[in-house]
């Protein structure tokens, strides 16, 4: 037996088929692809989104990290007497400097600082004003944070000039 399947081929039948079998396939793939598109779309643009977010705090934290770089620059020395140890030994040397006849009181902190680790009392004598105004530029140089804190009592005295003020020595 002689197969005659290949002669009774209708080659427009098989292309009819063919092409309603591609539109169904497209069909389905277009039907089922849309929604998935329409949420691709929706999360590309949230992504964008959050990429613009994260690229606006990434330079933010750049700026930020080159203003600190450039205050620890700025202010390394006062960083360096901030770690220092207090002496008051060491202080009332330095004071000799600049004073004549030191008297040194601790005073209780009132309301307590986080750095705050002592508060002075200095009464002394000195021989003219820029005595002092020397004593608080070399303060800049001295190895810790000092502050001479208000009220600076000057006095006329036979001795020379009497001065009364508060230091606040900071520390870690």
């Amino acid at each position: 037996m002689k197969d005659k399947s290949l002669e009774e081929l209708n080659i427009v039948r098989i292309l009819i088929l063919a092409l309603s079998f591609i539109s169904i396939c497209t069909a389905l793939i277009l039907f089922l692809l849309l929604p998935v598109l329409k949420d691709y779309e929706q999360i590309n643009l949230r992504e964008n989104s959050q990429i613009g977010t994260v690229n606006s705090f990434k330079i933010d934290l750049k700026t930020s990290e080159d203003k600190i770089t450039q205050l620890k620059h700025n202010n390394e020395k006062n960083l360096d007497q901030f770690q220092q140890k207090f002496d008051e030994k060491k202080f009332n040397d330095f004071l000799k400097y600049y004073f004549k006849n030191i008297k040194i009181t601790n005073i209780k902190i009132q309301t307590p600082q986080e750095y705050l680790r002592k508060e002075l009392k200095i009464e002394a004598l000195m021989d003219n004003p820029k005595n002092f105004y020397n004593f608080i530029n070399a303060l800049k140089n001295y190895d810790n944070l000092i502050k001479v804190s208000y009220p600076i009592t000057l006095k006329a005295t036979p001795k020379g000039i009497a001065i009364n003020f508060s230091v606040e020595i900071y520390s870690d």
